[in-house]
């Protein structure tokens, strides 16, 4: 019978019927993409709709409140970033503090070390006491130390400076690693909102429906079906 029919079609150019027939369609799967309760069906079946067309509504509470933590965490990121910016500026004005303090160290050990040279030459005299003499050293221990005091802060100072510079030199706000996460976080969590309403892949007729408002939805469990009116085709058996 298939031989005869190729025959026909190509050497006689007459119609070929057959009784051994039927329409096909590619047919489309609704599933959804994130779980929960169904809160509203839209459509019947053999109802035509059109690509787009929301179908089903899941319920979007538990979604909002995703959507909702990821956007107050992202507000607490950028407030961060924020801060570590105004402390930069904070830092700087320490680091300037600090270095008049290692000028002003400088100094009094300078007068120190004056004293202390002057007392030494008169000691030798006995113009200058003992007891003279030992303060003027102690005066001068007390400035050395006071100035690796001052140095040591400069450079604690500048290593605090530098910490914080490394969390926001370099990229903007939007481009900071913790903002740019939370913000991923944020669109995946208003991603999952959007897939609470599940549409229509393509225009069609809808077919299948096996789904009722307060039925658990599952990810990729089908919901219904979508068969297309326009782009059906025959298959024929000879």
């Amino acid at each position: 019978a298939v031989l005869y029919g190729i025959y026909a079609l190509v050497f006689t150019g007459k119609t070929v019927s057959t009784d051994n027939a039927y329409v096909g369609a590619d047919v489309a799967q609704v599933t959804p993409l994130v779980a929960g309760p169904v809160a509203k069906v839209l459509v019947r079946e053999t109802e035509a709709v059109k690509a787009g067309t929301p179908l089903v509504i899941l319920d979007d509470s538990d979604a909002r409140i995703m959507v909702e933590q990821a956007q107050a965490a992202l507000g607490q990121a950028e407030r961060k970033v924020r801060g570590f910016e105004a402390s930069d500026a904070a830092l700087a004005g320490q680091l300037g503090a600090r270095d008049a303090d290692i000028a002003r160290a400088r100094s009094d050990l300078d007068r120190a070390r004056t004293d202390l040279s002057r007392r030494q030459a008169l000691a030798a005299s006995g113009a200058v006491s003992g007891d003279e003499l030992t303060d003027a050293k102690n005066k001068f221990a007390e400035a050395q130390a006071a100035l690796a005091q001052a140095q040591a802060s400069r450079a604690a100072a500048v290593g605090a400076r530098e910490a914080n510079r490394v969390l926001i030199s370099g990229v903007s706000l939007e481009q900071n690693p913790e903002v740019a996460a939370a913000r991923a976080r944020l669109d995946a969590a208003q991603l999952a909102l959007s897939r609470t309403v599940v549409k229509a892949p393509i225009d069609g007729i809808v077919s299948k429906k096996q789904v009722e408002v307060g039925q658990q939805a599952s990810i990729g469990v089908p919901l219904m079906s979508i068969v297309p009116a326009t782009d059906a085709y025959v298959d024929a058996n000879f």
